[in-house]
């Protein structure tokens, strides 16, 4: 892998590559000319468009016909071609050896373009990026109001021709790609929209809110390539896991909601829950914890955030207990107040202290957002909290009068900004309000699957339906809408079996230990216990601990994880596949009631490049007997399930003949 460069071979054009991309910025003057953007894997080049970038303001009219105190009353466009520019500068990037995100461990080397500032009092600069080794650039505006607020309402980062433009998904903040998938572009946000305008690549953001004077509104977007057939694993692993906010890794947790629901606990429920998973997972069986997370209920709903007369230490002697297993304490906060009861509870004991919106405490009011972000950093500092559950969060459409944010979303945002500075091993689970962004990941670490908690459909016992139904949101609201979508980073309750589930309070046969095995298989490294620690059978701690292990070890296997197979609410044969050059790995499971019989092929499932070997040798770590003990790339694989039979596979390479 060779380092980045920078030349100005020619007068005015300054260029910055890898191995992959290289992009040269022109100037002529005073006037940033053009940028040119070429794939060197794919042997194509990209001109941005005229205006490079563009920022869009509208001041509007008032009832009289004026607007005071601005330059012009009126919508208008700023682009780079409508701005002088400053020499622009090429600067190398030295990486970071304990950088958070992996991008940050890599050196690179950058071009920065300033402007000068025009007459709405907008400075602007424009930065390309690059890191060694990496198949994408990003590309970073800095835009700072320096006169007045600025009434910005979209700042378009990307504009250029090419070819068969799709947008992959039909939710909000998903990426686009041209050329056959060889080309993916974005605004690295969950608000985003990238795609095609007319007959233009275009990637985008919108917003409500006005920029105050001197604060500075940072947009980026990035543009990458991939090769034929690996685009997703190129969006995914190449470039996401790299700019993830915290890097993709097993975190198992047990969460208390289901023993508890609403009711109200206490220290002495919390110590024990710690000493429970700790003796049976840590010290009995070798298993890692990495959190145990107080959920609704540890705080007193009579008051805002404050814990209930049960914790007089707070979490601290909790901290004490878990840090001695190698875990650390997680807790459950709403950002809108929570639900039922307790919100209202809330609510009413707030008063009209703190701003609220339709749904509850809004996160974008000035006054509640600086309450609830030292909540937080309390828990950080004073409790030795490990991980958030941050549940509930509204506002998209919704600006308060005198908020920095332009909704709830945007404040959230900025928030777990605020709290990764505090703690950036911090990991974070963004629940209700989400969506299947891929752009989420560059500020959470989890978002939820969508849907009820839990509920039943399909065939079999409770517990099967409830596998079945768990698994029917993951594929339609996630997978069938947002096909780039990394399903590694879903919340979706993985295994519960409480005294306090509904319909899940009981175990028959191998239910259990299939649930277990899929949870696992699936890949996510959001890895939730909902287990009552009391019912659990040695041989179910066996289980429960041995997939655990299976799915740390396989780590840099299971991150490449994606959906096989078909729809889980029509019954039919589905699961999940991950490759990585030590092993293939495939988790299928049968829905139904009948037997099924399933074919694939290796190369297909794994999605495996060409450089890739082709012949594996096969194995069952949940001890399922197979129909084969060799998959070849090419050659049709049969396998016959069993009603409602989970089955794991890996698959180990076979040395080249």
């Amino acid at each position: 892998m060779s380092a980045c460069s920078l030349s100005m071979d020619i007068p005015g054009v300054l260029t910055a590559a890898n191995d992959w991309i290289e992009i040269k910025v022109h100037t002529a003057g005073r006037r940033l000319a053009g940028v040119t953007f070429t794939d060197k894997l794919n042997g194509c080049a990209y001109r941005f468009g005229d205006d490079i970038f563009s920022i869009h303001l509208d001041y509007g009219i008032k009832e009289d016909g004026v607007t005071d105190d601005v330059p012009s009353p009126r919508p208008r466009k700023i682009s780079a071609a409508s701005l002088m520019a400053e020499t622009p500068a090429g600067e190398e990037i030295p990486g970071n050896p304990q950088g958070r995100r992996l991008a940050d461990r890599r050196s690179g080397v950058k071009i920065t373009v300033p402007f000068a500032w025009e007459t709405e009092g907008l400075a602007v600069t424009w930065t390309a990026e690059l890191r060694e080794g990496s198949p994408y650039a990003r590309i970073l505006l800095d835009i700072c109001p320096m006169q007045w607020a600025s009434p910005i309402r979209m700042v378009r980062v990307l504009e250029l021709s090419a070819p068969d433009i799709q947008t992959r998904g039909s939710v909000k903040g998903v990426p686009a790609t041209a050329f056959g998938g060889r080309l993916f572009a974005g605004v690295e946000s969950p608000l985003s929209f990238n795609g095609e305008e007319e007959g233009k690549l275009v990637a985008q953001i919108s917003r409500k809110a006005d920029i105050p004077s001197r604060t500075h509104l940072n947009v980026s977007a990035v543009l990458g390539v991939a090769a034929p057939g690996q685009l997703r694993r190129t969006f995914q692993l190449q470039y996401l896991n790299e700019e993830r906010a915290r890097p993709y890794g097993a975190f198992l947790n047990y969460n208390t909601w289901y023993d508890t629901l609403f009711d109200r606990y206490d220290e002495a429920f919390a110590m024990e829950a710690v000493s429970l998973y700790g003796e049976e997972l840590v010290r009995k069986r070798g298993a890692v914890l990495d959190s145990i997370l107080f959920d609704d209920g540890w705080d007193n709903p009579e008051t805002l955030w404050e814990f209930n007369e049960g914790f007089k230490h707070e979490f601290r002697n909790v901290h004490k207990l878990a840090a001695s297993y190698g875990a650390g304490p997680g807790v459950w906060f709403s950002p809108w107040g929570g639900y039922g009861r307790p919100k209202q509870n809330r609510l009413n004991a707030a008063g009209d202290c703190f701003e609220t919106n339709e749904r509850g405490f809004a996160l974008s009011g000035p006054k509640y957002y600086n309450y609830f972000k030292e909540m937080c950093l309390h828990m950080i500092r004073n409790n030795g909290i490990n991980h958030f559950k941050l549940d509930g969060t509204s506002g998209e459409e919704t600006q308060l009068p005198g908020s920095r944010f332009a909704s709830d979303f945007e404040a959230v945002i900025h928030l777990l900004g605020e709290l990764r500075d505090e703690r950036p091993d911090l990991f974070i689970n963004l629940t209700t309000g989400t969506w299947a962004s891929p752009f989420w990941f560059g500020i959470a670490d989890s978002v939820w699957r969508g849907g009820w908690d839990h509920e039943f459909i399909g065939e079999g016992t409770m517990r099967q339906k409830w596998m079945t139904f768990r698994d029917s949101r993951i594929f339609n609201n996630n997978v069938a809408v947002s096909p780039l979508f990394p399903i590694n980073s879903l919340m979706n309750h993985g295994i519960i079996y409480t005294r306090k589930a509904r319909g899940l309070d009981t175990v028959e046969g191998t239910d259990l230990e299939d649930e277990i095995w899929s949870a696992f298989g699936s890949g996510t490294q959001m890895q939730e216990i909902y287990m009552t620690p009391q019912l659990l059978e040695p041989s179910q701690w066996d289980t429960l601990a041995r997939a655990a292990i299976w799915a740390r070890e396989n780590n840099e296997t299971l991150v490449d994880v994606h959906w096989v197979g078909g729809s889980p609410m029509e019954l039919q044969v589905y699961g999940w596949s991950a490759w990585s050059p030590a092993k293939g790995l495939l988790t299928i499971r049968n829905p139904s009631s009948e037997r099924r019989t399933w074919s694939f092929d290796p190369g297909s499932v794994f999605e495996l490049p060409p450089e890739a070997p082709r012949s594996y040798s096969a194995i069952s770590p949940n001890g399922k007997r197979l129909p084969f003990s060799e998959l070849r790339a090419g050659e049709i694989v049969r396998m016959e399930l069993e009603p409602f039979e989970v089955i794991v596979v890996e698959a180990l390479p076979k040395p080249r003949a």
